[in-house]
């Protein structure tokens, strides 16, 4: 049920935000310039404030921007030339100077769109499930780690997927942040492992001795690496689980528009799996909302390049997050910020929504390509490798058939990746770079975004040479059947 005004006096916000900052945080102080900036906008206000320099001394008279002729609304109709985004006058002036740490009110208007459409939620809208706030970051890796500065101190707990993304690990590592890992399965994160590892935290030997987790670190669809996807009933699962322990979810989802099921029905009415972000609208009367912070990136879906991210969650979070940037980076790119809120604006959240499948619907076909050539080279008669088919994303998890050592009972892709792969010419990323224990694993992430058309067999020719290698060097003159 969503959330609704007449519970609005009755819940509270879920968690202690107050204690769940981190002391760095708290130490951190507030810059002084930009805590005024806001009264520059005072009526007869004179301001002698920051330091901005002269937009006179500015060259440019506007930016465009010209879409690709195959793009989506890619042509003005009344005169059938390529559409131009441009961007002069008064909101270029704006882009140019310093500009809001949160971020520029036409990139917050187009996201607060998609917001709503995508996942059912409003902000400010009166009602609990709107009580969330929006930042913008130099990409989503940026928010993440100026979440995980604060929100963990040093000795406090964090639990990730294992397998998982590793952008983070440096973060937690050198900072003394502890990491207990969560199974994964065909859905990506396990309820049951999570369950277990919550209900016995005080008397598992593993974890008795640790801060109670904070925060529950998840990329729910098309999952790197393992290219997994956590079902809607799952989600559910997951989040019941993180309210009745008060762990709020750090839901990292870049590839949320790159899930192929449905494809091909219509992008605009068509069923998605729903976030997290927009699960916590059930049961809302129990738990209330405020349980997931949301990152969400245009890496994926317009420009790897441009750096544009965004965070949705629990007011007090973001707002930490936008004091931590307005004392490091000030801000992101106001331009590439308008940019991306002008194209937002051209094609309306139909047209954002036909655009994505249409991007999706090229990785499928990547997908399908690469799945065949796998088949051909890894699978056949003498198999040397497994995978779960990934229904998400732009990667391929492959449990190698590798030969047994003393130390690693199903090899070491490691081992087998930096010394053989590499001698045939072929990369693929190690499993262990994915492990906060950086376990050996016979695991490796092999990614069918880029790598182009007439290579993909050959690459993965060369892929099994060297996985034929390895048995040889471990002194097999044949390669013994697949458990």
């Amino acid at each position: 049920m969503r959330c609704s005004l007449r519970y609005q006096e009755l819940i509270t916000m879920p968690l202690d935000y107050e204690r769940m900052l981190s002391t760095e945080f708290h130490r951190r102080p507030s810059p002084a310039i930009r805590g005024l900036l806001a009264f520059e906008s005072k009526p007869d206000m004179i301001s002698f404030l920051a330091g901005k320099p002269n937009p006179s001394g500015f060259p440019f008279q506007s930016i465009s921007v010209t879409l690709k002729p195959d793009a989506i609304m890619s042509n003005d109709p009344e005169t059938n030339t390529p559409t131009e985004l441009v961007i002069e006058g008064d909101t270029l002036n704006r882009v140019l100077q310093y500009g809001s740490s949160s971020s520029d009110i036409l990139f917050s208007e187009a996201i607060g769109a998609i917001v709503t459409a995508v996942h059912g939620r409003t902000r400010n809208d009166g009602t609990p499930a709107g009580d969330f706030e929006m930042s913008v970051g130099t990409g989503s890796q940026d928010l993440l780690s100026k979440t995980s500065t604060v929100l963990f101190d040093p000795g406090d707990t964090v639990l990730l997927e294992s397998p998982m993304y590793p952008g983070l690990l440096p973060d937690f590592t050198s900072r003394g942040i502890h990491v207990v890992n969560i199974d994964t399965d065909d859905e990506g994160l396990s309820a049951t492992s999570l369950a277990s590892v919550l209900e016995n935290w005080s008397t598992n030997a593993n974890t008795a001795h640790l801060r109670f987790p904070k925060a529950l670190y998840t990329v729910p669809t098309g999952g790197n690496p393992a290219g997994t996807t956590a079902s809607a009933d799952r989600k559910r699962e997951i989040l019941r689980l993180v309210r009745t322990h008060n762990v709020l979810i750090l839901e990292d989802d870049p590839y949320f528009y790159l899930a192929f099921d449905g494809l091909g029905e219509d992008p605009v009415s068509r069923k998605r799996v729903p976030s997290y972000f927009a699960l916590e609208r059930e049961e809302s009367e129990t738990f209330g909302c405020g349980y997931v912070l949301r990152f969400e990136s245009f890496s994926k879906i317009l420009s790897a390049g441009m750096r544009v991210g965004y965070v949705v969650g629990p007011t007090p979070i973001v707002r930490a997050i936008v004091a931590y940037t307005a004392s490091s980076n000030i801000h992101p790119s106001s331009l590439d910020q308008v940019i991306i809120a002008q194209l937002l604006k051209h094609w309306g959240v139909n047209g954002f929504l036909q655009h994505v499948d249409k991007v999706a619907t090229m990785y499928r076909h990547r997908r399908d390509m690469f799945l065949q050539s796998l088949n051909a080279t890894l699978r056949g008669d003498a198999p040397v490798a497994t995978w779960v088919m990934p229904v998400a994303g732009m990667f391929f998890w492959l449990k190698l058939h590798l030969p047994p050592t003393a130390t690693a009972p199903e090899g070491d892709s490691f081992k087998t990746i930096s010394e053989n792969a590499i001698a045939h010419n072929v990369l693929v990323v190690p499993g262990s770079s994915f492990y906060a224990d950086g376990r050996v694993t016979p695991y490796a992430r092999a990614s069918f975004s880029v790598t182009p058309d007439d290579q993909i067999l050959e690459g993965l020719r060369r892929l099994r040479k060297a996985i034929e290698a390895t048995w040889k060097e471990a002194g097999y003159d044949t390669i013994p059947p697949m458990p």
